[in-house]
C-alpha cells in the first residue's frame, strides 16, 4: 500500500536527514498538484462542503481544507463501484471527529464520464462525498493516469496554496482505519517537508506497447494505405521531436498525388480489470480521419469488437477532421459495453490537432 509507504519512509528518511527515494507511479510524492479547471458541482451541500462558490469551474487550490484526497475513478470500472462503500466509510469517520471535520476532504473525479452517469453512481451507490466529471481527461493527463481507481493524497500549509502530493494509492482499499490515520496525521506535517524531497518526474506520455510487433504494424498500415488509393509510395516512419509513431506515404486521390498519414495510438485503459487500448488511425493532410483500425480494442469481459461493431463506430469517425473537436456521447458513439474504450479512442483523436501542428511546423505536410 504506497500511502502508508510513503508516508512511512518519508518520515525515517526526514528524521535521518538523508534523501528519499524516488517512488514510481503516476504524479509523484513532493509533486505539486495540478491547478486543472474542473467543473463546479452544481448542488449547494457538495459546492459548502468542498467550500466552493457557484463559479462553472474552480481548481484544487480553491478546495477548503488542508488535506484532500482525491479519488480518480470511471463509473463503469466494477473496482472504482466498490470502492465508493469503503470511501463513503470514511467520510463518516472524517465529518464524524472534531479533530478532522473541515480539515480533510474527499473529492471524486470522474474520467471520461458524464453527468447523468456521475448522477446515476452516486444515485445507485448513495455516495456521500462530491464526484465531478473530468470528460476531456485533463486532469487524468496533468496526474500521469493510468488505470483506476487511483487516489492521491495531497496536503498544504494555508488555506489557497497548491497543493502538495503526499502519497498514492491504485486499485481498491479497504483499511479505512489505517487511511483515516493517514490523513490524520498528515494535518501535523509540513507541506514544505514533501516539496522539498528530490524527485524524478517520469515522462509525459509514456504508453503500453501494442500487442503486435513493429513490424507487423507497419505491414498492416501499408496495406490500410493501399486500400485508400493508387500508386502506393514514399512509405516511411517519421521521426518527430514529440516521438509519436507515425508513418508517412504518397497515394494517388482523386486522379492527384496527395500525402497521407497513420498514427498509431496506445493508451492505458482506465479501468483497471480492462485491457489495454491499441489502434492506429488514417488521415490526410488536412486532418480528415480516413480510417481506423484495431490492434486491440476490446468491451466488457475483454471481449474484441465484432466486425459489426466496429463498423457502426467509424460511422461517427471516418471523414470527421482532427482540428474539429472531438467530445465523446457515450449515447451516440459508444460501442455497447466498450464505453470506455470507445472514450479513450475518441480522447486520442482529439489530440490529432496537435500532431497536425507538429507535422506542419517541421514541414511534412507539403
Amino acid at each position: 500500500m504506497k500511502f502508508r509507504l510513503g508516508y512511512l519512509m518519508l518520515v525515517f528518511f526526514l528524521n535521518l536527514g538523508i534523501a528519499a527515494p524516488v517512488y514510481a507511479g503516476p504524479i509523484d510524492i513532493g509533486e505539486l498538484f495540478p491547478e486543472t479547471p474542473l467543473p463546479t458541482p452544481t448542488g449547494p451541500r457538495e459546492r459548502a462542503y468542498l467550500g466552493l462558490s457557484d463559479a462553472p469551474t474552480f481548481t484544487l487550490s480553491q478546495v477548503s481544507g488542508n488535506v484532500v484526497l482525491v479519488e480518480l475513478l470511471n463509473t463503469l470500472c466494477p473496482h472504482c463501484r466498490k470502492q465508493t462503500a469503503p470511501y463513503n466509510k470514511l467520510y463518516k469517520m472524517i465529518e464524524d471527529s472534531e479533530e478532522t471535520r473541515g480539515k480533510i476532504k474527499i473529492l471524486g473525479v470522474a474520467v471520461a464520464n458524464s453527468d447523468e452517469q456521475i448522477a446515476d453512481l452516486i444515485e445507485v451507490y448513495q455516495v456521500a462525498f462530491p464526484i465531478v466529471a473530468d470528460r476531456q481527461f485533463s486532469l487524468y493527463r496533468a496526474v500521469r493516469g493510468g488505470p483506476t481507481p487511483l487516489s492521491i493524497y495531497a496536503l498544504r500549509n494555508q488555506p489557497g496554496q497548491t497543493w502538495v502530493v503526499a502519497g498514492s494509492h491504485l486499485g481498491e482499499d479497504y483499511d479505512m482505519d489505517g487511511l483515516f490515520d493517514f490523513l490524520r496525521g498528515l494535518l501535523k506535517e509540513d507541506a514544505n517537508d514533501f516539496a522539498n524531497l528530490p524527485k524524478e518526474v517520469g515522462p509525459a506520455g509514456k504508453h503500453p506497447a501494442p500487442p503486435q510487433s513493429e513490424e507487423e504494424i507497419s505491414r498492416r498500415i501499408t496495406a490500410a494505405f493501399m486500400a485508400q488509393g493508387d500508386n502506393f509510395k514514399d512509405f516511411q516512419r517519421l521521426s518527430l521531436p514529440s516521438g509519436r509513431w507515425v508513418y508517412s506515404a504518397t497515394l494517388t486521390l482523386d486522379g492527384s498525388d496527395r500525402k497521407v498519414f497513420a498514427e498509431v495510438a496506445s493508451r492505458s485503459s482506465i479501468c483497471d480489470v480492462c485491457h489495454d487500448v491499441h489502434f492506429f488511425y488514417l488521415f490526410d493532410r488536412t486532418g480528415r480521419v480516413l480510417g481506423l483500425e484495431p490492434l486491440q480494442l476490446t468491451k466488457y469481459g475483454n471481449v474484441e469488437w465484432s466486425t459489426a461493431e466496429l463498423n457502426a463506430f467509424l460511422r461517427n469517425v471516418i471523414g470527421r477532421p482532427l482540428d474539429g473537436g472531438w467530445s465523446f456521447n457515450p449515447k451516440v458513439d459508444a460501442v455497447t459495453s466498450a464505453t470506455m474504450t470507445s472514450a479513450i479512442i475518441f480522447d486520442s483523436l482529439d489530440q490529432g490537432h496537435q500532431l497536425l501542428e507538429e507535422l506542419g511546423r517541421e514541414g511534412l505536410l507539403k
